[in-house]
């Protein structure tokens, strides 16, 4: 694995490439080292504010990440006017950059530190629909019960897994931490982590299948606010309690 010096040479380097461009006008760190110091295994979160080319600028400091540390571009990603594209450099260290028009760069949550430039009054995204969240569950739950009685028990495997993720969102919003990508969930209660650890499928074996998903609905049950109805028939679709 990387280590801290590497990571900081790194972030140090692109924000002075950023602070010599002038088609960027301001930078920010964003993510778990916006007001932290993060720990030994925190990756580099950089936002910045451009009069250019969103994609045009990516790509001039894709070159730089390449040509002095190797770094090799993942995937882009577009949400509304922003840009992201996700490096993967040697060490296993990653550096997420996202570009902004100037006219719409501002935070957009609460990790959000400026380096240098202006930014716009706060956009903050609306919380997560917990009926929404509960909804997308009950369906990959039907989604492994389908795959289980085709006998596709490795794409059974998949939707209780997608099924858990969902409904360990719901539990970390219950309980007042972090939902997103499971970052709040070594805060919660042993015991609940337990029963979540034993939703994990251990085998393909049919039964094994079969007792991970009555788990997985079990804990939907609780977590989730279903009517007696939605009640019924997820049950109806694996046996459900603890192993």
């Amino acid at each position: 694995m990387f280590d801290a010096a590497f990571r900081d040479e790194v972030e140090s380097v692109l924000i002075g490439l950023a602070e010599k461009d002038a088609r960027i006008t301001a930078a920010a760190v964003v993510g778990s080292r916006a007001h932290t110091a993060g720990d030994r295994w925190s990756d580099i979160d950089l936002t910045f504010a451009v009069e250019a080319d969103p994609v045009t600028v990516l790509d001039s400091l894709a070159g730089e990440l390449g040509s002095r540390f190797d770094g090799i571009a993942l995937f882009d990603l577009q949400a509304g006017p922003i840009v992201y594209r996700v490096f993967l450099l040697p060490g296993g260290l990653q550096v997420d950059l996202s570009v902004t028009p100037a006219e719409d760069f501002a935070p957009r949550g609460d990790t959000f530190r400026l380096l240098f430039g202006q930014a716009n009054e706060a956009v903050m995204p609306p919380p997560r629909d917990d009926a929404d969240t509960f909804g997308h569950a009950v369906h990959h739950a039907v989604r492994a019960r389908v795959c289980i009685e085709r006998d596709r028990l490795l794409q059974a495997e998949y939707w209780i897994s997608s099924l858990r993720n969902e409904t360990l969102a719901l539990a970390s919003r219950r309980a007042g931490v972090q939902d997103w990508h499971a970052r709040g969930a070594h805060l919660l209660p042993a015991e609940l982590q337990g029963r979540f650890a034993d939703a994990l499928v251990r085998s393909l074996d049919r039964a094994e299948v079969e007792r991970a998903l009555g788990v997985a609905i079990s804990l939907l049950l609780k977590e989730g606010d279903p009517g007696p109805v939605l009640v019924e028939r997820l049950i109806s679709l694996a046996p459900v309690g603890r192993p």
